[in-house]
């Protein structure tokens, strides 16, 4: 089964250099892609509200934005989308902070080849990936011991049934609140003094029968 082509989003005003990155796309055969392109960053914003893309490549100077506009404007706009960085020389020490705060990666555009392109956009997409993961399981972490700290605080219980009251007045069996807010499980069996007052013709103490 082939492999769906990546969306590519390339943002890009300069005419050579824009045809220099197509050029380079094209050869890429590590994957297919299918390329749109934006020549300022109010194009980028129309294409972005139009159809979801894979990755974004961004010249960082564009006519209507420059440098870390052009950042925070993408990331603003497609959030979870990976943004990959285009880049003169005299720019990479900007590029390197505008990666340390979110974007993925930056090329600078001396560099450019097919493989290391390629190469760029598969790790822009799967360090956003790692990433967005990261943070779900920081967040289950973080709601687990929400949950683990309520359960070390007073709990009501009734002295009859042994049902718990939860924190908005429903009464709930001590199996059901401990399951919903922990990652435990039950298993069911006889305490030897249950065993012995339900069972104790099995339990080995049978009560003898005063003669």
């Amino acid at each position: 089964m082939a492999k769906k082509a990546l969306r590519i989003l390339l943002i890009e005003d300069d005419p050579d250099d824009l045809a220099l990155t197509r050029r380079v796309f094209s050869r890429t055969r590590a994957a297919q892609m299918r390329l749109s392109t934006a020549r300022s960053m109010k194009e980028a914003l129309a294409a972005l509200g139009k159809e979801p893309f894979d990755a974004i490549v961004a010249d960082l100077n564009l006519p209507d934005s420059r440098g870390r506009d052009t950042f925070d404007k993408l990331v603003e706009s497609a959030p979870e989308t990976p943004l990959l960085l285009l880049t003169v020389v005299n720019d990479e020490d900007m590029a390197l902070d505008l990666v340390n705060q979110g974007a993925q990666d930056y090329i600078v555009k001396g560099d450019l080849s097919p493989a290391l392109l390629a190469r760029a956009v598969f790790y822009a997409i799967e360090r956003k990936d790692f990433n967005r993961k990261q943070a779900e399981l920081v967040a289950s972490l973080g709601k687990a011991l929400t949950e683990v700290k309520t359960l070390s605080g007073l709990l009501p219980i009734c002295a009859g049934c042994k049902k718990i009251r939860d924190s908005y007045g429903k009464w709930q069996n001590l199996e059901d609140y401990i399951s919903s807010r922990t990652e435990a499980e039950f298993t069911h069996g006889f305490c030897p003094d249950c065993a012995h007052k339900l069972y104790p013709e099995f339990s080995g103490k049978e009560k003898k029968t005063p003669k």
